[in-house]
């Protein structure tokens, strides 16, 4: 596709200078000035399915004047369809440049759906602005489809529906199965995927570095490395604290994104949540993070600042996930309803973030854990006016390990998430994690009936003896 360059470089003034005896030209320096340049004046996207997300485009803003460059805004017409990443701020410093990245995802079957970036600043020729243009289809793709597995399960108090689909997701692989699992110890598990590495399938597994000491890690490594030239186990990219990121993808259209580690004594008794599903740019953002990670635990390079793409509903740490489960709170106007295995102080904006909602109005209800090095923070949030229930941790009894979050349940504000992702400033910062913001509406009405039953059985903290 050709992009358009925008020539706002002012020209150089050539002044006449006169004297008293005669007069001479001379050219002298023009004052610096406030000029934009971008480096397209439209994007076309072209036809895409209903639903489903093109790939990304980006037009750089540069300065070119000589002058910091005040902007006050950069606006997108149509944020229904397209959405928009900025991350130029306030401010952009002469010779400075930013990237605008956009992407289109169609709501509606439309032969024309246009809009346009507008950028207001202080510059000679503002407003600039970049025409964006695409269609519709309902045509050509595979329809988006999700599954949300509860653990237990709600029906018979174990992992009875999900084991069953995830064996059949794995006797049904063609090509592949990528599995990233911080802890894998089920040997039904290892014992799926070594049959399909023996039937020709490539299998590659990426396992958690410090849990490869526990025993069943370690079993389930050695057995991949030595079913075959198809099968294969990396520790984790040496760069994360750790890798507590549970994902398997199947022949690169078909991703599972779990809260749970594949442990078969837990299944009955801890809570979990995992989701099937094959949106395009889901699957390829993960898949395009596997190869990273996996090549970086194979003695590659090691890098940290490696930024995974967010697809359509996807939340990374170290990356973006800080700020995800901020704004999850930050924009609740109603109620929150949260379970999360970890309520750490070194995440003290979270803490923070939950006390102001509580203070501000919203109906919070926090499940989760009676851990004792979290309950000064459950004093300060029922302090604040939240609202608290735990259960007893014990190694046998119901445990909440899900990492899940319900705002504004039934609004047009609704958000939710769910993955691997713990309230902890390591979850967020230093570990490779991921998670999701569920936005298919039978999943969300599963999650919330679940976590508000665990809520309402849990006791009230604090316990009262």
């Amino acid at each position: 596709m050709s992009r358009l360059r925008l020539a706002l470089s002012a020209l150089a003034p050539l002044f006449l200078i006169a004297g008293c005896s005669g007069s001479s030209n001379s050219t002298t320096t023009p004052p610096a000035s406030k000029d934009l340049s971008l480096s397209a004046s439209s994007l076309a996207f072209n036809s895409v399915n209903v639903g489903q997300t093109s790939a990304a485009q980006t037009v750089t803003l540069s300065n070119i004047g000589g002058l910091a460059v005040s902007i006050s805004a950069i606006t997108l017409s149509d944020t229904t369809d397209y959405t928009l990443s900025d991350p130029c701020g306030s401010s952009l410093p002469a010779s400075f440049n930013c990237s605008l990245t956009i992407t289109f995802k169609p709501q509606s079957v439309a032969t024309s759906l246009p809009a346009t970036v507008t950028i207001t600043s202080n510059a000679t020729e503002s407003p600039e602005t970049i025409s964006l243009s695409g269609a519709g289809t309902s045509g050509g793709g595979s329809t988006v489809s999700y599954h949300m597995y509860v653990l237990p399960d709600p029906g018979t108090g174990s992992g009875s529906a999900f084991l069953p689909a995830m064996q059949a997701l794995i006797q049904n692989a063609q090509k592949s199965i990528d599995m990233t699992m911080y802890e894998l110890e089920d040997s039904s598990f290892t014992g799926w995927l070594t049959a399909a590495c023996a039937r020709g399938v490539t299998v590659r597994v990426i396992m958690d570095q410090g849990e490869l000491s526990s025993s069943g890690n370690k079993s389930t490594f050695n057995t991949l490395n030595s079913s075959g030239s198809h099968c294969s186990a990396a520790a984790s990219n040496p760069a994360f604290t750790n890798t507590h990121q549970k994902t398997m993808t199947v022949d690169g259209t078909t991703t599972v994104i779990m809260s749970l580690n594949l442990q078969s004594q837990y299944y009955s008794t801890t809570r979990d949540f995992a989701m099937v599903e094959n949106d395009p740019a889901d699957v390829a953002a993960i898949e395009a993070t596997f190869n990273q990670d996996y090549a970086a635990g194979n003695s590659g390079p090691s890098d940290f600042s490696y930024q995974p793409g967010s697809g359509d509903d996807l939340i990374w740490s170290p990356t973006t996930a800080k700020a995800d489960m901020l704004s999850i709170i930050q924009n609740a106007k109603s109620t929150l309803l949260i379970e999360n295995e970890e309520l750490a102080s070194s995440a003290s904006y979270i803490i923070s973030a939950l006390t102001t909602a509580c203070q501000s109005g919203v109906k919070v209800n926090l499940a989760m854990v009676d851990e004792s090095d979290y309950e000064p923070n459950f004093t300060t949030l029922t302090n604040a006016g939240c609202g608290v229930h735990t259960v007893a941790d014990t190694t046998t009894g119901f445990y909440i390990h899900a990492k899940a979050v319900v705002a504004d349940y039934g609004l047009s504000t609704q958000q939710v998430y769910m993955g691997s992702i713990n309230y902890s400033n390591a979850s967020m910062t230093q570990n490779r994690e991921l998670g999701m913001y569920v936005t298919d509406q039978p999943s969300i009405d599963l999650i919330e009936s679940v976590m508000s039953s665990d809520y309402a059985n849990a006791t009230p903290w604090p316990t009262v003896p």
